[in-house]
């Protein structure tokens, strides 16, 4: 994943990913008064897809059939201990829709009791990541 800051001031994420398309983020057509909030977005948008897939893939193990799959994520934030602010807590709501008629129930409260272990970033979050920061300066002509 790489990020680059355009010429006109945006962001662009490139994922270099084939299920990913590239995300830009428009700093410089936004006012300042709308800007802002969009780092705990994608935190929490990657956590929630994270969620999201791996209930799916849970349910298609136990054989569990769905129709449609919906989110919502609500962030919450607070500061730390040096009065920056931070993300405290990320609500998840999760709605899915399952045939009626069809015989999941147990399958489909088995997935909910697994996927509350979590997944990948949700573990990884609750943890703690170890972040490693390199910042290097490149001198060029103007």
């Amino acid at each position: 994943m790489e990020i680059e800051l355009l010429e006109n001031g945006d962001l662009i994420i490139r994922f270099n990913s084939k299920m990913i398309n590239d995300l830009r983020i428009k700093r410089h057509s936004v006012s300042a008064e709308k800007a802002g909030g969009e780092a705990r977005q994608l935190l929490a948008a990657s956590l929630t897809t994270c969620l999201c897939s791996a209930f799916l893939s849970i349910l298609e193990h136990a054989g569990v059939e769905y129709k449609k799959l919906h989110a919502i994520a609500t962030v919450h934030t607070g500061e730390d201990e040096a009065g920056h602010l931070c993300v405290n807590e990320i609500k998840i709501s999760l709605k899915v829709e399952i045939p009626k008629g069809g015989d999941v129930a147990e399958g489909f409260e088995r997935a909910k009791q697994i996927i509350r272990r979590g997944c990948l970033i949700s573990r990884s979050l609750e943890k703690g990541i170890k972040v490693n920061y390199e910042i290097e300066k490149v001198e060029v002509s103007r």
